[in-house]
């Protein structure tokens, strides 16, 4: 039996898959599953496991959130931002804001090393 969820996931998989222009077999090959099997995931026909949806992440750079939820995470920043209280609007620019100072020690530590 399919699961909504699988099929809407699997259809967003093959539309970004091409959008990146990667085969279905090379993204098999990535997920170590087969050909076939992929092709399932694709349809719907099988459930992702978290391990596979950590492999697109790491290996291809897909937006987990958008994936299982076909919302960006542009899309949540902005609803989070006009509809959220105030007080959850200033949390959520603090935690922002730490992420981007992290991000920024982090590229000055590793430009240093080169």
């Amino acid at each position: 039996m399919k699961v909504m969820i699988n099929i809407l996931l699997g259809r967003r998989l093959r539309k970004i898959r091409k959008i990146l222009g990667v085969s279905s077999e090379d993204m098999a090959e990535a997920l170590e599953v087969s050909v076939g099997h992929f092709q399932k995931l694709e349809r719907g026909d099988h459930a992702f496991s978290l391990e596979r949806l950590k492999v697109l992440r790491e290996h291809y750079g897909i937006d987990l959130n958008y994936l299982v939820t076909g919302r960006s995470k542009e899309e949540d920043i902005a609803r989070d931002l006009i509809y959220g209280t105030p007080e959850e609007t200033f949390y959520f620019m603090h935690q922002l804001l730490d992420s981007c100072e992290r991000m920024y020690l982090r590229r000055i530590s590793e430009e240093g090393e080169l």
